[in-house]
């Protein structure tokens, strides 16, 4: 019989207690870390919850009909940056104008509806940078039909520089914990080459090269670092679909649970979990490289 197959699987062989053990804590690991990336990725950070929250209005002039302006909000919506484009009449924006300020209701009756027809626009979360809202408000404002553009040109930069910081501060987290992994793995991974150093010198007695066996024991690794990074993330991805499905409002944070079965977010997932095996790969010939050194 072959030797190969048994040093692909050396570590399990010599020491499964251990081995099994750190499975389970690196599944519950990436189960934590594999729904915190998916939550950023739908999310984009902060951008959905800012994209709920931020609108351009395109005040109407009093004599454009009804039909026009919806026809209008169907264009708008056309624009590659928007995600909604709806038209309020000057009815429901009285209405709404009345909730804001109740008791302003007899000004009506003076001079009749005051409030004019608008159209409320939405941005795509992935789409709101200055460039993409610059964009939209130009666009809008040379169309003969719109009064004014209201945009918030005074404030919006600061609102989206504030929303990349806070993204790239979550990334930085989600990074560090990353990082954290490295280097618990590696020590892990020293750990148990010290423990199996006397097992592997007998393999080196007879003939079986160093080299040979870390290059085996990495790409172990690596093989049970992708699956174990695949699994947890599908387990945390399960856990965030469910959650979502649960707590409806917290779409207009992360997103609807549907977009965790979008194409670019298995690839995502498939990427991350390459990662994770090269890390585990990694940590196993750094450990196995620190192990010998020390014993030198």
């Amino acid at each position: 019989m072959s030797e190969s197959p048994p040093l692909w699987w050396i570590d399990w062989r010599l020491s499964r207690g251990s081995l099994v053990r750190e499975a389970i804590g690196r599944f519950l690991f990436f189960c934590l870390l594999g729904s915190v990336l998916l939550s950023l990725l739908l999310s984009g950070g902060v951008s959905r919850f800012l994209s709920e929250r931020y609108a351009i209005t395109a005040v109407l002039r009093a004599e454009v009909p009804s039909a026009e302006a919806e026809g209008l909000a169907r264009k708008i919506t056309d624009l590659p940056p928007v995600r909604s484009a709806v038209y309020r009449d000057p009815e429901a924006a009285w209405k709404e104008f009345l909730l804001a300020f109740p008791g302003l209701g007899p000004l009506r009756g003076i001079a009749g509806n005051p409030m004019p027809g608008y159209i409320e626009i939405r941005i795509r979360h992935d789409r709101l940078t200055g460039a993409d809202v610059d964009f939209v408000a130009s666009t809008i404002r040379s169309v003969s039909h719109i009064e004014q553009v209201l945009a918030g040109e005074g404030w919006y930069p600061r609102l989206l520089r504030a929303g990349r910081i806070v993204s790239w501060l979550c990334w930085g987290i989600f990074g560090a914990f990353l990082a954290g992994f490295f280097v618990v793995a590696r020590l892990q991974e020293r750990a148990r080459a010290i423990a199996l150093a006397g097992d592997f010198a007998f393999l080196a007695e007879r003939g079986v090269f160093a080299s040979r066996l870390a290059v085996l024991r990495a790409a172990a690794a690596g093989v049970s670092g992708f699956l174990l990074a695949a699994a947890g993330t599908a387990a945390g991805g399960g856990a965030l679909f469910l959650l979502l499905r649960e707590f409806s409002y917290l779409e207009g944070v992360i997103g609807p649970p549907s977009d965790l079965l979008l194409p670019r977010t298995v690839v995502a997932v498939f990427l991350f979990s390459c990662g994770a095996a090269l890390i585990s790969a990694a940590v196993s010939l750094l450990g196995w490289r620190a192990a010998r050194s020390g014993r030198k």
